[in-house]
């Protein structure tokens, strides 16, 4: 027996049950309370669906899904659909292309659905016009009757039905809390064939409510795959060619790399095919907007040859570069990634770094690598930094940050994150807890406007293991999620962790091998490592370096470089004083200050302490005419 055929309630028992059957297929509504309003009044608030569709474009690879709203929707019981997907991946479009197929007779739509309409419920419809009190009832009630009558044959969405389930901001008012009191009793009686609509998140909802959600049968929504996305943006380019008057011409080419760049540069959150269809829409604007553009400054400049050459090109072509140009802007606003110098990255580590050459050596040909963009991923890039304290780890990413960013990195301070409960310091307070409803910004904010951002998570061996665990997401999938529901996006992101970790099996005389004692084996190390991270954190990291300690011999050197910084900017600053000092600090006082100052354990730390003492030593001296007699350190 074909689907066609097939009568729900076909039992003698059922009131308005027939040859035919009846709409909709479950007990008919009985005792509800009228409105007052009548049914021309009820489809004001409403959107008719079948009439608004009824000439729009098929919906592509979604027949299977289809059958299996109809076979819910015409069901005895329960004759309700939830559609449960992520943002982006058509879940209204399929409600879209039911109401498209019933108006238009489609063979292949049941009996019982044929005649019947879809009307969308749209919650500020409702609430539009409701300031006299008990008039949001009425409303309420009237759309209830309205869709409970099976004569009316009426279908009802609802999108973001979340809202009624106590899942949102909206359950908390009264304004919800009302529709939810008049709508939820008759969905769970089973009075309303409803689909409803939600993402895979806010869909828990349902899960508080195990009465209401039993009504429902729960259809998830797949993301399309990349090949099939390309055929839907096949089918909706002549739409959108046609919404710009033909101007912009898409070639196959340029439609191919629009699904592609929209798969390497979108947030995480969008999803297929969505992102390629917006990309696609929005880069086909920008060019319109650019044609014009030039036709205005030609005309402004009396180039009339100009103006009349680009007034009589007949179609524009789109091209991958302006595709690409505003994929990034859609993604960064006007914060736009800096173009590596490689080179310049090097010369800049290796002037202000010292001892640590073959570890900057791994990272810029590591940077050089990833610049390449061959591989594409959802995923952060992620280096652990691992030495003793005060051989250059964080200056190092503050250096990779300026020159690959133009900014400061976000920088948390892991020993901040002692306990469990402070990872509520990056992804705020779950709602009903101290501090859920605050608009305090949280460190990774910034993250929405400019993704391209280097992050320090410093000494990150001393965060909580909930913490950790909680960056382990982050490594893993790309984003987390704050309390509140929204993506943090590290898809883009440099994320660097800091550790000092081991620092005594780390100083090079435990560990290494070939003819530099000081070499670390990167075996040797997540060896040493595991003592202290969970083996899955560890395999998250792309990179692992161990910087080298710091010896007397690089300690001098550092000192006498970060001089000739100094001085040169005191030679800007203080141009008089400068006169005094000498191009570069005397060997035998640096190697005073050396057996001062040097601690083994501190790395590079006191260094600059010692110089800028010395410095001022020596020109208080000059100042006061005696003989320069600095001081090696303050201790």
């Amino acid at each position: 027996m074909g689907l066609s055929n097939f009568t729900p309630g076909g039992s003698d028992d059922d009131k308005g049950s027939g040859s035919g059957g009846s709409f909709p297929p479950h007990f008919p509504s009985a005792g509800l309370p009228s409105s007052g309003g009548s049914a021309d009044d009820v489809k004001e608030l409403l959107v008719d669906y079948n009439e608004k569709f009824k000439n729009a474009d098929p919906t592509m690879f979604r027949d299977t899904l289809i059958g299996q709203v109809l076979s819910v929707i015409i069901s005895k019981t329960k004759p309700n659909a939830l559609l449960v997907g992520s943002a982006g991946v058509g879940k209204t479009k399929i409600v879209e292309d039911i109401a498209r197929r019933i108006a238009l007779g489609d063979a292949l739509i049941p009996d019982q659905l044929k005649g019947c309409t879809i009307y969308e419920l749209p919650i500020t419809n409702i609430i539009a016009g409701t300031g006299i009190v008990g008039s949001l009832e009425e409303k309420v009630k009237a759309i209830v009757e309205f869709a409970s009558d099976p004569k009316n044959k009426v279908i009802l969405f609802m999108d973001e039905i979340h809202q009624i389930t106590g899942g949102s901001g909206s359950h908390g008012d009264a304004v919800g809390r009302k529709i939810s009191q008049i709508l939820k009793p008759a969905l769970a009686r089973g009075d309303m064939s409803v689909i409803g609509a939600t993402t895979s998140t806010e869909s828990r909802a349902f899960d508080e409510d195990p009465a209401f959600a039993r009504r429902f049968t729960r259809l998830i929504v797949d993301e399309l795959s990349v090949e099939q996305t390309l055929a839907v943006m096949a089918a909706v380019r002549p739409g959108l060619m046609a919404h710009y008057r033909h101007q912009i011409g898409v070639s196959d080419d340029v439609l191919a790399s629009v699904v592609q760049i929209a798969e390497a540069t979108s947030r995480a959150g969008q999803h297929r095919p969505d992102n390629a269809i917006t990309l696609l829409d929005r880069a086909m604007a920008d060019r319109v907007l650019e044609q014009k553009k030039l036709i205005v400054q030609a005309e402004s400049a009396g180039n009339t040859a100009l103006v009349q050459t680009l007034r009589s090109i007949p179609q524009v072509p789109l091209t991958n570069a302006r595709v690409l140009d505003v994929a990034k802007r859609l993604m960064t606003g006007n914060a736009q990634r800096r173009d590596l110098d490689v080179a310049a990255l090097s010369a800049t580590l290796i002037s202000r770094l010292q001892g640590q050459d073959d570890v900057l050596t791994k990272l810029t040909d590591r940077l050089a690598r990833e610049e390449l963009g061959l591989f594409p991923t959802k995923t952060p890039t992620t280096w652990l930094f691992a030495g003793a304290s005060g051989v250059g780890k964080t200056e190092a990413v503050k250096i990779i940050a300026e020159e690959t960013t133009g900014t400061e990195p976000i920088t948390l301070n892991m020993t901040e994150f002692h306990s469990e409960w402070s990872t509520s310091k990056i992804i705020g307070s779950p709602p009903g807890y101290v501090g859920s409803d605050s608009n305090q910004e949280l460190p990774f904010d910034t993250l929405e406007s400019n993704p391209h951002r280097v992050v320090l998570l410093d000494e990150f061996e001393k965060a909580d293991k909930a913490v950790q665990r909680l960056f382990l997401s982050a490594f893993d999938e790309g984003y987390i999620r704050n309390a509140h529901g929204k993506i943090l996006d590290f898809s883009k992101a440099l994320v660097i962790c800091t550790t000092n970790a081991a620092r005594d099996s780390l100083d090079g005389r435990m560990i290494g091998f070939g003819n530099n004692p000081k070499t670390i084996a990167n075996q040797s190390l997540n060896k040493v490592l595991e003592q202290f991270f969970d083996a899955e954190l560890l395999g998250r990291f792309s990179l692992i370096v161990g910087f080298n300690p710091i010896d007397r011999q690089t300690y001098r050197q550092i000192m006498a470089t970060h001089y000739e910084r100094q001085r040169e900017r005191i030679v800007e600053t203080k141009p008089r004083l400068a006169q005094t000092l000498p191009m570069s600090m005397p060997d035998d006082e640096l190697r005073a200050i050396e057996e001062a100052t040097y601690v083994d354990s501190q790395g590079a730390r006191p260094a600059r302490k010692a110089v800028r003492t010395w410095i001022e030593d020596y020109l208080l001296a000059a100042q006061t005419g005696g003989t320069a007699s600095p001081s090696p350190s303050d201790d």
